[in-house]
Order: C-alpha cells, then structure tokens, then sequence
C-alpha cells in the first residue's frame, strides 16, 4: 500500500502547509485486521493538539473525496 501514502502525500502536502506545518511522512498500515492512514507532522517550536486537530479538519475532505 506504499502507493497509496505517496498519493495521500501529494494530495494533502499543501493543505497541511497551509496550516503552518511541515508534512514529514504518510504511512498506510495494517495493524491487525484493520488498515490505519497516519499523517505524520511537524514544525520548528513543535506541534500540538491544536495542530494536529487543524489538519486533521483541513485533509478529511480531501482524503473523503479521493
């Protein structure tokens, strides 16, 4: 599924820029049965709940719709 993480990477790194926050790495992993999308995110003072919450928010409809 390493293609898929590259697509969501392409679809959403200027999305989560705009957020004021750098796109460090998607993985798509299957953990037992279930398969689990994990945006990984950073930024220079760290990030926080707040952070993660507003890109969370700003990508669901980008990944809804692809």
């Amino acid at each position: 599924m390493a293609n898929a993480a590259e697509k969501v990477f392409s679809l959403i790194k200027e999305t989560v820029e705009a957020q004021g926050v750098e796109l460090w790495d998607v993985r798509f992993l299957k953990e037992g049965a279930s398969w689990y999308l994990r945006v990984f995110i950073d930024k220079e003072d760290g990030i926080s709940i707040d952070n993660c919450t507003d890109v969370s928010h700003a990508i669901d409809p980008i990944i809804d719709e692809a």
